[in-house]
């Protein structure tokens, strides 16, 4: 520390000092400020050759010493404290519940009060319980005060359902309206003291209330009303709030007890509507809150619900069967308005939904019309996709553009042929490319090794599968397919490295030209081995599998040369494990099951192609040395 620097700090540390005596002398009981002597000047000390300590922090900036007969800072609540604050709490409230109900029970059995008396002594029991709860909380006993409150509320449900319900004093319908009122009250109290144990509390009740009085006459229409206006409109309750628990419970409560109760009411076009408001809320509120487990879980149960309610809205009249597909299409809307936000796909639950919710969409339309299918099936899926495909280009979104080259991939798979899907799959692929190296477009490069991967079990297992046996050889769509394959992975696979790349998606595209070439040299693998002994072994079977023998040396002795020429050890080695493969098949099959003149030509193939692949290795050997001692001399 230099002199300057020194002096600065002790001067700083006076005027500190000089503002602590103002304070205090002006914060002291009926005392004028006094005229503050600075302290004396101190000399400057040249800066020590050792270590400076860090100077005195000023007194402003340090925390409050606490006094020396403060009480240690209380420890964390143990095992016991907890069972003792909660655990006993819990345990008290549910055994009073269940003393008055069996109370009740028992007073009835044996006929001791008359049971409008036993009714009005449950409720007020309950309401001067919580009344009593009510004055703890304002006496600083939140936990235990909203726990009697709660237990009073639970008394009142008690009285009132037995006066609608074994007792038959009430109507049931006044009883639920009854029980709705008493979830009223303790929903305000809830929100007037901000607990979120008393709204789940009387969230339970409301939905419980309609099951324990369910009329003689059961009316599903009348139920989803009463349960839209308690789960919605809590729903959007506890939005306000941020009270999660109560969310979850709320839309969990709404669709579950749609479909277990009225379940019928479900398979009509205002059901369909009815689950999709459920479904429309959760997108809007997860939308901003980030709670994932509700935004995933009750739009997958959403969507379950909303399968099963389409496909009993089949045979309606046509204007309530467009009115009930409509359903799935405004949160499919809702959703994708929500994904044009690039940074919110980013999270692992966002992009789970909007990979899968286009193709659900589809799904939930052919459920509730399965002649779609029949009549234009690629229809939506196209559309889908030229709506994807202009948000991916006009945004330049690599999700976006992906998904519309699937979506048309789709489109193409449910309504031509196996061939056909194949050389379309080939084509997007290419325009998928095309799409990012000329029109700097993200995503193409990924959509395009999907539709090159997907296109490989689809040509060498459904197409192959569905293929005639008496097709021709070489000129059939099959082969058609299998030559228009191997040409677009080779084109895609020579101008991989060209044009602009995204760099976002380099690192899983960097090597998308090697697993291209790759699946070229697999698609003439094995369309050759699927070929030609196809059709030679139509004129003898035995000039088959001679023809599958020397194809597969020459196809070795092919990788050998262009391992050779690339510099490629591992397209050498694939070579040399084809040639294995082909020796192995020529001495332990062609040995004993071809002719002479057949086992003739299948060794005198081997032997040429094992001395030309040797002749090559020599001769690679033989220049590397020459090589290594040129450098040595000179």
């Amino acid at each position: 520390m230099s002199d300057q620097q020194h002096e600065a700090l002790q001067r700083l540390e006076r005027r500190v000092d000089v503002l602590e005596q103002i304070v205090r002398r002006l914060l002291a009981a009926g005392a004028a400020p006094e005229r503050i002597t600075p302290a004396p000047e101190r000399p400057a000390v040249a800066a020590p050759t050792a270590p400076v300590p860090r100077p005195r922090e000023p007194a402003w900036s340090r925390a409050p010493e606490p006094p020396h007969d403060s009480p240690p800072p209380a420890s964390a609540p143990d095992l016991e404290q907890w069972f003792g604050q909660r655990g006993l709490l819990i345990v008290g409230v549910l055994a009073l519940l269940t003393a008055a109900g069996f109370f009740l029970k028992y007073a009835f059995d044996r006929g001791w009060i008359a049971p409008v008396v036993r009714s009005l002594l449950a409720i007020a029991g309950g309401v001067g319980l919580a009344a009593w709860g009510e004055a703890r909380i304002r006496a600083g006993l939140r936990r235990y005060g909203a726990a009697m409150i709660g237990a009073g509320g639970g008394l009142v449900y008690l009285g009132l359902w037995a006066a609608a319900g074994p007792y038959g004093l009430v109507e049931r319908r006044i009883g639920v309206i009854l029980l709705a009122g008493c979830t009223v009250v303790v929903t305000l109290l809830a929100l007037r003291h901000e607990i979120e144990g008393l709204a789940i509390w009387a969230l339970a009740g409301a939905y419980l209330a309609p099951v324990l009085l369910a009329p003689l006459r059961p009316n599903p229409e009348a139920f989803l009303g009463y349960l839209e206006v308690v789960g919605l409109g809590t729903g959007l309750l506890a939005y306000t709030l941020t009270w999660r628990r109560t969310f979850d419970l709320a839309l969990a409560g709404y669709f579950l007890l749609a479909a277990g109760a009225a379940g019928g009411a479900l398979t009509s076009a205002l059901g369909c509507w009815f689950l999709a408001a459920g479904a429309l809320l959760t997108l809007h509120v997860t939308r901003r809150r980030a709670w994932p487990e509700a935004r995933v879980g009750m739009l997958v149960l959403a969507w379950i619900l909303l399968s099963v309610a389409l496909s009993g809205v089949r045979d309606s009249p046509a204007p309530q069967l467009w009115l009930a597909i409509g359903s799935p299409f405004a949160i499919a809307a809702l959703l994708w308005w929500q994904e044009l936000d690039q940074n919110q796909l980013r999270a692992p639950a966002e992009a789970v939904l909007f990979a899968v919710h286009p193709f659900v969409l589809l799904a939930l339309v052919w459920a509730a019309d399965p002649r779609l299918l029949d009549r234009a099936p690629a229809l939506l899926p196209a559309l889908l996709a030229v709506v994807y495909l202009a948000v991916g280009w006009a945004r330049r979104t690599a999700p976006h553009l992906i998904m519309g080259l699937a979506l048309g991939g789709l489109a193409v798979a449910v309504q031509g042929s196996a061939p056909t899907v194949v050389l379309a799959w080939t084509a997007l692929a290419l325009a998928g490319l095309a799409a990012e190296q000329q029109g700097s477009r993200p995503g193409g490069r990924i959509a395009a090794l999907g539709l090159a991967l997907l296109a490989v079990p689809c040509l060498f297992g459904v197409a192959l599968w569905s293929r005639p046996s008496d097709a021709a050889t070489f000129t059939d769509p099959w082969a058609v397919a299998l030559y228009g394959y191997i040409a677009g992975t080779a084109l895609a696979a020579r101008r991989w490295g060209a044009g602009w790349m995204d760099p976002s998606t380099a690192g899983w595209t960097a090597r998308g030209g090697e697993l291209l070439w790759v699946l070229c040299a697999a698609a003439v693998f094995a369309g050759g081995s699927i070929e030609l002994p196809r059709h030679f072994g139509r004129r003898a079977p035995l000039a088959g599998d001679l023809a599958l023998s020397i194809f597969w040396l020459v196809y070795a002795a092919a990788l050998v040369r262009i391992g050779f020429q690339r510099d490629r050890k591992d397209v050498r080695s694939a070579g040399l494990g084809v040639a294995a493969g082909a020796g192995l098949k020529i001495v332990l099959y062609d040995l004993s099951n071809l002719e002479a003149l057949y086992r003739i030509a299948s060794f005198f193939a081997l032997a040429l192609i094992a001395l030309a692949v040797a002749y090559a290795y020599n001769r690679k050997a033989m220049t590397s040395k020459e090589t290594v001692e040129e450098k040595q001399r000179t």
